[in-house]
């Protein structure tokens, strides 16, 4: 029996009342917590329904009952099933429908079946160079009142030949190097109306009205329809259909090809979240868009019901990773710039990682691969030779090398080869909530956690002064559109009442730091914000250092103006991994096996109160750190070993690693050790979390009496907030005099104005 049947089964068996009461509460704490959604500029949702509230509201469906669903941090495994994992091919046919019955509930609504009635009426035909441009109106369905407008582009020579499908127009120059290299060109006409073209699936919502299947799925299906025409040509090789597309439209690419087994090759570029990266890796932690972004401001793309799980991430039963296993074993190209703002090359990974198990069971691991591009989200011309690299190779046309392009490329596996390092978790004592123990031994156990750091040299010395910046961040930070030393930038940063310099550190790195403009005397404060899970640009996604805050994207980036006024400078930098330093930790551990990238970033944060400290601008003893998610966990790490961070924020970024078991639900120390690579020693203790060594009680407790503050959300599905306030309240137990201010909002993990505001503020009292 599939697992949606079980899940629906386990429901209906409580009493009625008592679960949708449950669910109407749920749903009341979805509206506190959750941006309002705002009407498509684009589309539409449906014939009725203008936001996700209306749908709400006329609908009246409520959200799955999430108590009785199980949770799972990892990605849904889609080579499992109720009876047990698929060994076969033959296994896996007869799994899919079940996969696709999944998607279409929870991601995209209920498609229409193929038509039995398609007809195609030949509108224009003429010749363009060594070409036969053809325009064509698909009609079908009931009373075959739904019509598509397909265009082809043949080049002359003998057939059959392969096909390149799109729904980017000519005017979005996609087609003309496929034609040049032989391939039929093929534009379907369902896409953004914002391109100019139209979008001839809107008019479907009428003509299907029982089915709710979203723009996506409508622009997916336009695709099949096309496929239907297309089979019926002479001209064409029905076994070389290849589709592709780029940013929104490679997230109904991959949808189409997932669902439609004649399309033989497919590339999904760009699509980023809703697309290749899963969605358990784009919520705000990895600063990216996330279920409540899409949900709430493309409202449209996908069905309503994919809002119920924002912040609920780990609930789906299925996810992006589940669309590319379907694809399998057919040609499958992930292509995505690792820097893109909307994009996130860990999520990207992990997702090929796990299609790749699919492929694998095909014996056809050969046909799935991974390119991370360089650049932003725009596509170049040499991007679409690539694609058809990929399907000339797929098609056979021409033998190709897989591509396999790593940025992150961590893996447990690979750290035990390179450290040679072996614990026996049987050798450390079973330790129970309570923090043991004193100030030496917790600094060693800190220590242990983050590995042996190299012996290195101070790069500043006292006596080396003033400081000068003989590095810089690289081309990625031009990418970012950070800071420079020139007019226009500046004149940009006084704008918001700052001035900005860039300040050197470390080994070679590079800071940027903010100040209020309007005071030239007197040392100020400082705050050194930590970013989150941003890999693809660290600290500064979109121009942080704006304080509109119009954009959802920008809300949980520190607004650094806001600060300024307040009277703090505010220094920001990349960690290794992240941003202008992505490409950095690939070998890191081929490098320096016996230490940690955590260790790394608390030797830099160390490294860059190092110059803080000599700056003249800068007073050494009113130094601050503020840190969210990942950002939170090395702002108490080096706080912890550091006396001169005068007091700590972390939003979101404590979790308790002795209590986060896999019953709880929570990535655990596997998040630590197996996902991000940041302290890969803790992955010995995997399913053994009470004879862990470490764990952020004893930096918690070093902090004493300095002033932090620790903001635990009541709905982070990363660290349950009662166990955060159960390891405090041992903290404070052990740890006479300490000064930590906890604080539970009712929210998912974000950090949006409202609660910077809060934060902020904070800082001023101290």
């Amino acid at each position: 029996m599939s697992r949606f049947v079980l899940l629906l089964l386990a429901a209906v068996a409580l009493p009625a009342a008592a679960q949708d009461a449950r669910r109407r509460q749920t749903l009341d704490e979805l509206l506190r917590v959750l941006r309002p959604s705002r009407t498509p500029a684009d589309g539409r949702i449906n014939a009725s329904d203008k936001t996700w509230e209306e749908w709400i509201r006329r609908s009246g469906e409520l959200p799955p009952d999430f108590d009785r669903m199980p949770s799972n941090p990892w990605l849904p495994d889609p080579l499992m099933t109720e009876r047990g994992p698929v060994r076969t091919p033959a296994e896996w046919e007869k799994h899919r429908p079940e996969l696709r019955r999944q998607i279409e509930h929870w991601m995209f609504g209920r498609f229409p079946p193929k038509p039995d009635n398609l007809r195609a009426v030949e509108t224009s035909r003429r010749r363009e160079g060594p070409t036969t441009v053809r325009e064509v109106r698909l009609e079908f369905g009931p009373g075959r009142r739904a019509t598509l407008r397909i265009e082809l582009v043949i080049p002359d020579g003998p057939g059959p030949k392969p096909v390149f499908l799109t729904n980017h127009a000519r005017n979005r120059p996609w087609i003309y190097t496929a034609v040049r290299r032989g391939y039929i060109a093929c534009v379907y006409h369902a896409t953004d109306p914002r391109y100019g073209n139209g979008d001839d699936s809107d008019a479907w919502i009428e003509v299907y009205p029982q089915y709710d299947f979203s723009v996506l799925a409508r622009w997916a299906w336009a695709a099949s329809r096309a496929v239907d025409y297309l089979v019926t040509l002479p001209e064409v090789d029905a076994s070389k259909i290849g589709l592709t597309g780029h940013s929104r439209n490679g997230k109904q690419a991959l949808l189409a090809a997932a669902f439609d087994d004649r399309i033989a090759a497919v590339i999904p570029s760009s699509g980023n979240s809703g697309e290749v990266d899963p969605w358990r890796f784009t919520t705000e932690p990895f600063a990216n868009e996330s279920i409540e972004l899409l949900a709430g401001v493309q409202s449209h793309w996908f069905h309503p019901r994919m809002r119920f799980f924002a912040g609920r991430e780990h609930k789906l039963p299925v996810d992006q990773n589940t669309l590319l296993a379907l694809v399998a074993p057919r040609g499958l190209m992930l292509y995505s710039g690792y820097a893109e703002s909307a994009g996130n090359p860990v999520g990207f990974e992990q997702a090929y990682r796990d299609a790749l198990r699919v492929y694998r069971l095909h014996g056809r691991e050969r046909n799935v691969w991974l390119h991370l591009r360089d650049g932003e989200h725009e596509t170049t011309a040499s991007d679409v030779e690539n694609f058809i690299d990929f399907f000339d190779a797929i098609f056979g046309r021409r033998a190709r090398p897989k591509t396999e392009t790593w940025i992150h490329g961590y893996t447990f596996e690979d750290w035990r080869r390179l450290s040679g390092e072996r614990i026996d978790p049987a050798a450390f004592p079973a330790r129970g909530t309570a923090l043991q123990g004193g100030r030496a031994a917790w600094r060693k156990q800190i220590e242990w956690a983050l590995g042996t750091e190299p012996a290195g040299t101070p790069a500043w010395p006292a006596q080396r002064l003033p400081l000068e910046a003989g590095t810089a961040e690289g081309w990625l930070a031009g990418l970012f559109a950070r800071p420079a030393a020139d007019a226009a930038t500046r004149a940009r940063v006084a704008k918001e009442g700052m001035e900005w310099m860039p300040i050197p550190f470390g080994d070679g790195l590079q800071g940027n730091l903010f100040l209020p403009a309007d005071r030239k005397s007197g040392k100020l404060p400082v705050i050194v914000y930590l970013h989150p899970y941003s890999y693809q640009n660290g600290w500064s996604v979109s121009q942080p250092w704006t304080s509109t805050g119009t954009d959802y994207r920008l809300d949980q980036r520190p607004s650094f103006p806001s600060l300024t006024r307040r009277g703090f400078a505010v220094l920001a930098f990349d960690q290794i991994g992240f941003g202008s330093r992505v490409r950095d930790a690939r070998l890191f551990y081929e490098r320096y096996p016996q230490w940690s990238l955590m260790g790394r970033m608390v030797a830099d944060t160390r490294a860059a109160l190092d110059s803080l400290a000599l700056h003249e601008r800068i007073d050494a003893g009113r130094i601050f750190l503020l840190g969210y998610s990942l950002g939170g966990k090395v702002a108490l790490l080096e706080a912890a070993l550091d006396e001169r961070v005068r007091g700590i924020a972390v939003v979101a970024g404590f979790d308790p690693l002795r209590l986060d078991t896999p019953d709880r639900g929570v990535e655990g120390i596997r998040h630590y050790s197996h996902l991000h690579g940041l302290m890969p020693r803790l992955g010995f203790f995997t399913g053994r979390e009470a004879r862990l060594p470490f764990d952020f009680d004893a930096a918690l407790a070093l902090m004493a009496p300095r002033r932090v503050l620790i903001v635990a959300p009541t709905l982070d599905r990363y660290a349950r907030s009662e166990d955060v306030k159960a390891e405090v309240e041992a903290v404070r137990a052990a740890a006479p005099g300490s000064a930590i201010d906890l604080e539970s909002p009712e929210a998912i993990n974000k950090f949006d104005r409202a609660l910077q505001e809060k934060v902020f503020d904070w800082f001023t009292r101290f």
